[in-house]
């Protein structure tokens, strides 16, 4: 499959709008900054991880459709630009769930074909007797690791208390070139707290962005941006497998989200690629990370052209 073919397949699916991410198709972008932890300097060279850096962030709901309804379950974002003089130097791109839901780029698109259209109402239904979500669960046996996750998983109440995982293997390189690899995830100094079900009828369909707003009119949100170290084993090649959560687990520093960038706009022209890399931090063997970049790239010259 090409990266042409799966933006194909995606629009046949979903339907986005042309003007739209394919999928993340709602989001905000928010002047932010890092602050390092200095425990992780052992790790690698990398400057923006070791000093403090401007970062814009990208908070989303995964669906395409750009009037998505936040209050029911589904996949939510957050990317994480880093800036050196105002520009990209390495992009994090995380997802709610802890692992990816499929072992190749292929098994992704069937997901989200099988899952296009999806309500609250009927995903239920999908999910029980739809027999192409049957089908793929009896190629994809591992994709039912992450299914099982995002069935148990009620919507998040809030962006400011979401956990939000990297879903791929990196690689650390520091200054002797000893290389190490980890996975990242982002999480809530808030706490994790899922959307009550009766409250969130209450709500605006989409309030996520909103929510977060109102927060940070009385101070900054942020998350402890910390990396899971892996051990002899641990398979980089495959997001679908999970690590065992006591590997090693190092705070890496805070990301303070401070305000909705005044160039929200147009961050929301650029990409978030997971391959946008600053020296010190190398790509793993994944192969569905190198296949992101690609589907990313096609996405963007259709929804910008």
């Amino acid at each position: 499959m090409t990266a042409t073919q799966a933006i194909d397949r995606i629009e046949a699916a979903a339907h986005p709008r042309p003007q739209d991410r394919r999928l993340h198709a709602h989001g905000a972008n928010y002047d932010a900054k890092f602050v390092p932890s200095g425990q992780i300097g052992h790790l690698t060279n990398a400057r923006h991880l070791t000093e403090e850096t401007a970062l814009v962030v990208r908070l989303s709901n995964g669906s395409p459709q750009y009037d998505s309804d936040d209050r029911t379950r589904g996949i939510r974002g957050m990317a994480v630009k880093f800036l050196a003089d105002g520009k990209g130097i390495h992009d994090l791109v995380a997802a709610n769930f802890r692992v990816f839901p499929s072992s190749t780029p292929e098994g992704f698109i069937e997901l989200v074909e099988a899952l296009a259209g999806s309500t609250e109402d009927t995903l239920k239904a999908k999910l029980t007797t739809g027999r192409k979500f049957a089908s793929f669960l009896i190629d994809h046996k591992e994709s039912h690791a992450g299914i099982k996750a995002f069935l148990s998983r009620k919507a998040p109440a809030s962006y400011a208390t979401t956990r939000f995982d990297g879903l791929h293997a990196f690689i650390f390189v520091n200054d002797a070139g000893e290389r190490r690899a980890f996975r990242y995830r982002l999480v809530p100094q808030l706490g994790e707290v899922d959307l009550d079900s009766a409250y969130g009828a209450s709500l605006d369909k989409q309030f996520l962005n909103a929510e977060l707003e109102r927060r940070l009119q009385a101070g900054p949100v942020s998350f402890t941006l910390a990396v899971q170290l892996a051990e002899p084993g641990d398979a980089t090649h495959d997001p679908s497998i999970a690590w065992p959560e006591h590997r090693q687990l190092l705070p890496a520093g805070e990301i303070r989200i401070i305000g909705l960038s005044p160039e929200s706009d147009a961050w929301e022209r650029q990409v978030y690629d997971p391959m946008r890399l600053a020296p010190g931090v190398e790509a793993s063997d994944d192969t569905v990370l190198a296949f992101r970049p690609h589907a990313y790239s096609v996405s963007a010259e259709r929804r910008l052209g």
